[in-house]
């Protein structure tokens, strides 16, 4: 009877407390969908216990002596002997069922536990909705197209298997086509190898053009005559040389140059030497010494620094921006205990030189410039 009453409540109300055992609390559980049966639950109500709300609030004794028309007293010693026997039942069978609503037990460390069972919707809000089975859809031909595809399958025929000859002949070409590529394809790679032949050569306009070049090739060899070195002996040489060049703009004037045989220290010429109209040698101008740009060594100078880099790559391109502008730019390797490549804009041998010309180097340089001493 109690247990009746216990779930009337739960209809509507969210607690419901059993004296001296343990109140059961409502919780709302929204609608869901199960993807394994493919059904659709509405919502409903999931039942916990907590075992520490022991306080009687009267809702149960009330709900009882008003259904039984007797007095609280009466209905209080119902509730007493139902958690009697609860309890008993508990302890012999470490279980107990509550109807409909779900399980008491035990648990290993002898603690009570409640397992709620999926019963009766409890929530009031769904009450009469069922279960919703819902099944995938399964897109399905009309049965008008399935029996002209059918009809048509039966019309066409079966798919005849060609003789054995014909399957034969058009393997044997297939096969003597594979043969014919792969031998064409040997051939060529043996004349690759070859070292005097080039298989550009089979194309037809590197050949055309190829003959252009050779014609052209020609032409220039033919308006530039062979020099020829004759040996007269080992006491006396005379070299005779003779340079004739065709003028290539209109105006020009062609040079005659004839070197005179000469012996022992009279007229002798460097191989190095040019000769002029009057055949005087005239010495050939010395090339200019290169620009060295990086400083490795210590020199003594000062060097006026625009900035210091980790690598020396980052350090040339400032190098260069700066000799960009016209400035002597150069790049100083680090020295012993740094790690820096220092870019210089001007060095100077003294101090007081380098310090006048701070002012001047700061206006395009800014601030930051400072004196090193290499």
């Amino acid at each position: 009877m109690v247990e009746k009453h216990i779930k009337h409540l739960l209809y509507n109300h969210d607690c419901v407390i059993i004296p001296d055992f343990g109140g059961l609390i409502t919780r709302y559980v929204p609608a869901r969908i199960n993807p394994v049966k493919h059904t659709l639950v509405p919502p409903s109500k999931k039942i916990a216990f907590n075992e520490k709300l022991v306080l009687n609030d009267g809702l149960l004794i009330s709900t009882i002596a008003y259904a039984n028309n007797s007095s609280k007293e009466e209905a209080r010693q119902l509730v007493v002997s139902f958690v009697h026997e609860v309890r008993n039942r508990l302890e012999s069978e470490q279980r107990f069922e509550l109807t409909d609503i779900g399980v008491f037990k035990y648990n290993h460390e002898q603690r009570l536990v409640f397992e709620y069972t999926e019963g009766d919707n409890l929530l009031e809000a769904s009450f009469g909705l069922p279960e919703i089975v819902v099944r995938p859809i399964r897109h399905e031909e009309p049965a008008v197209l399935r029996t002209l595809i059918k009809e048509r399958q039966a019309a066409e025929p079966a798919p005849v298997r060609k003789p054995f000859k014909v399957r034969l002949k058009r393997a044997y070409h297939v096969a003597a086509g594979l043969a014919l590529t792969g031998l064409v394809g040997t051939a060529l790679y043996m004349l690759s190898l070859q070292t005097d032949y080039n298989l550009s050569s089979l194309n037809p306009i590197s050949l055309i053009s190829g003959d252009k070049q050779v014609a052209d090739d020609n032409t220039v060899t033919a308006s530039i005559p062979v020099q020829h070195e004759t040996t007269l002996g080992q006491a006396a040489a005379a070299d005779v040389m003779e340079v004739s060049e065709a003028s290539m703009v209109e105006g020009t004037e062609a040079w005659d140059v004839t070197s005179s045989t000469t012996s022992g220290s009279e007229g002798q010429y460097a191989a190095d030497e040019f000769v002029n109209e009057k055949g005087e040698a005239v010495e050939e101008a010395a090339a200019p010494a290169p620009v060295t740009t990086t400083v490795s060594d210590k020199d003594g100078r000062y060097y006026i620094i625009t900035g210091g880099y980790a690598r020396m790559l980052n350090a040339e391109f400032s190098r260069q921006e700066i000799a960009e502008f016209g400035h002597e730019a150069k790049v100083l390797e680090p020295g012993k205990g740094s790690r820096l490549f220092k870019v210089s804009v001007a060095d100077f041998a003294t101090a007081e030189e380098a310090q006048a010309a701070m002012n001047t180097y700061r206006k395009s340089f800014g601030e930051n410039i400072w004196v090193y001493n290499n």
